[in-house]
């Protein structure tokens, strides 16, 4: 008996769901991309969704090719509704590459496809040596030295290193030190001492704890500088999210009398030279809070964070309870002129803290005339960065790259 082709292809029984699945899978993850999340874990889903769009949109093209079979072979809702759904999954993983080619180009950024999709290689260094910066109340507060790759460090004019130091975010209660491993290993390798610090979590409130805490690291470099061939006048502060938060405090406030205490230190027998001052040259900020009082009433997607409880719990009340105490939190209030020279970087599409807060920071420095730039990444969610070959990281690199080289030297 001869067979026709139509014996060779899958049942449209059979392939009709499969490419309904396909697509639907797809287009339950993409849509995170421009919908604004519904719990904690969505959130987290759009970060995935955001950073790696390219895979759900290939997945979701997918779906609609297979949907395509039965209807050839004769009318399927089920294989309509797979392309309608898997064409829709693509439109939503086609905004993010297309939004970062825009801002790539305005940026003079080449992005890469190939690393992209395969990654990149990053030479590995030595594990980062741990010291211990200071202790309080029985509490070691650590940082991890990541040393300068020794063949770029080598070609540098000056024989000292500039440094970085690496404040991690989690909501001033959470997170830990080497969350960004991997952008500490590039930085390092593009010849920069990197120190990712701790800071007191708890108890809470710690607003001023936490930036002494930071302050107290700045120091820590400072005198430490000649053993570990660092230059004590070219050091940057650089954070993400609470943690950038606390980096431009520390960078704009070191000197105020909140933020001001002794740094014991469990390696040393005496306190920290109170001589060494724990000013910075530069400063970068990841998707960070600037004006608490104005965040705390205009808070981002609450269904995923609860921004004013968080702050309640950092600061130990509200704007009406402590207006005094929100206004010494904020960076916005120690802006002058002589403000180090600062880098904003925030996602459009940010749940956790909206991208007004760069751009109210970004006005008040205007007004100071203090040196700063502003990059808004309109796709990216809070924490974009995390996927280090995404779209969002690609453009970011080689513009804080820039500013570092213009503020610290090369």
């Amino acid at each position: 008996m001869k067979h026709t082709p139509e014996t060779f292809i899958p049942p449209r029984s059979k392939l009709a769901p499969l490419s309904l699945s396909i697509s639907t899978f797809a287009l339950l993850v993409a849509m995170w991309i421009v919908v604004p999340a519904a719990h904690t874990f969505l959130w987290l889903v759009a970060v995935g969704a955001s950073e790696w769009s390219l895979w759900f949109g290939a997945l979701g093209l997918v779906g609609a090719l297979l949907g395509l079979i039965p209807l050839k072979r004769g009318r399927s809702w089920q294989g309509i509704v797979a392309v309608v759904l898997g064409l829709l999954a693509v439109a939503f993983a086609c905004y993010p590459p297309l939004v970062a080619h825009k801002v790539a180009k305005a940026n003079d950024v080449h992005l890469s496809l190939s690393r992209y999709l395969l990654g990149s290689r990053i030479k590995q260094s030595a594990s980062p040596q741990i010291f211990t910066f200071s202790t309080s109340g029985g509490q070691a507060l650590q940082l991890d030295f990541y040393a300068p790759a020794s063949e770029v460090a080598a070609t540098m004019s000056s024989p000292s290193r500039p440094a970085i130091i690496v404040v991690h975010g989690g909501s001033w209660n959470g997170g830990a030190r080497g969350d960004f491993p991997q952008w500490n290993r590039w930085l390092a390798a593009q010849g920069y001492a990197v120190f990712d610090v701790d800071y007191r979590l708890a108890p809470q409130p710690n607003w001023q704890t936490a930036t002494s805490d930071v302050c107290c690291a700045v120091r820590w470099v400072k005198r430490h500088a000649p053993q570990l061939n660092i230059d004590a006048q070219r050091i940057a502060l650089l954070g993400r999210s609470a943690g950038a938060h606390l980096a431009l405090l520390a960078a704009y406030a070191h000197d105020d009398q909140s933020f001001v205490t002794t740094c014991p230190n469990s390696e040393d027998d005496d306190a920290l030279d109170h001589k060494v001052v724990a000013d910075v040259q530069a400063v970068v900020a990841f998707y960070t809070p600037t004006d608490l009082r104005w965040a705390y009433d205009n808070p981002a997607n609450e269904r995923v964070i609860d921004g004013p409880a968080t702050l309640r719990r950092f600061t130990g009340g509200t704007p009406q309870t402590a207006p005094s105490i929100y206004d010494s939190a904020s960076p916005v209030t120690y802006v002058n002129s002589n403000a180090p020279p600062t880098l904003l970087i925030h996602g459009g599409r940010d749940q956790l803290v909206r991208r007004e807060n760069m751009e109210r920071l970004a006005r008040v420095l205007d007004e100071a005339n203090a040196p700063h730039e502003s990059l808004l990444i309109p796709y990216a969610q809070h924490g974009f960065d995390y996927n280090f070959n995404g779209w969002g990281a690609q453009i970011v690199q080689p513009v804080m790259l820039r500013f570092l080289r213009a503020h610290l030297g090369s």
